[in-house]
């Protein structure tokens, strides 16, 4: 399993996220899956910290086709997550481009 993502705890999940988290048994393993909202949150801030159209997570979060409101609403959250100087810019520019990439398809 990847750690990396246990940091988001001191951070902040995005709001409301323990009521859209589905809980799945596997025997004596419990198993929470985040919401489609919420996997739109994370991947558009993982697309915005790696900063590449071509890498897995821009990918993943065209899979999941956001609406303008999702991609409006994950933004502001993404903003929350980053105090980084060049972060928002880089926010806006990856948004600019799941926009245009959605419309042509």
């Amino acid at each position: 399993m990847n750690s990396e993502p246990a940091l988001q705890w001191i951070q902040g999940f995005p709001p409301g996220m323990d009521t859209r988290v589905e809980w799945r048994e596997y025997g004596a393993l419990h198993v929470g899956l985040a919401g489609r909202y919420d996997l739109i949150c994370f991947k558009l801030h993982a697309a915005v910290d790696i900063g590449s159209p071509t890498h897995v997570h821009y990918k993943d979060l065209l899979a999941l086709s956001p609406s303008e409101e999702e991609l409006r609403e994950a933004a502001a959250w993404v903003r929350t997550q980053d105090a980084g100087p060049q972060f928002p810019q880089n926010l806006e520019l990856v948004v600019t481009h799941v926009r245009r990439d959605l419309r042509s398809r």
